[in-house]
């Protein structure tokens, strides 16, 4: 039982990557396996960088039910915005009676710019 959930949580799983015209891999997340979750995000910071042009980096912590299926791979979608899943997902579990506080934490992250 994940605490106080505030948002759905889409998954979007990677699709295996295919070959443009130049022999270049590419993913294609228009065809990825979309899985949806009752979970929990927080801000976890925001900052600009003006080195490359503009470009804003957010990153949200998430937290999922210890049963969703998450890769670093993957993407998450909250509230309409798309994320990177950054890193490997941390699974938490309790024992005895704090089992049932289990959870999954995921960072995610966007940059814009």
């Amino acid at each position: 039982m994940l605490l106080l959930p505030t948002h759905t949580v889409t998954i979007l799983s990677r699709p295996a990557p295919t070959r443009d015209r130049q022999n270049n891999r590419v993913v294609d997340w228009s065809t990825a396996a979309r899985t949806s979750y009752r979970g929990r995000t927080e801000p976890l910071s925001s900052s600009e960088t003006v080195q490359q042009g503009d470009q804003v980096i957010t990153t949200l912590d998430c937290f999922l039910p210890p049963s969703a299926v998450v890769t670093e791979y993957d993407r998450a979608e909250v509230d309409g915005v798309t994320y990177e899943v950054d890193g490997k997902p941390d699974v938490y579990t309790g024992h005895g009676p704090l089992k049932a506080l289990a959870y999954q934490r995921l960072t995610l992250k966007q940059v814009t710019g």
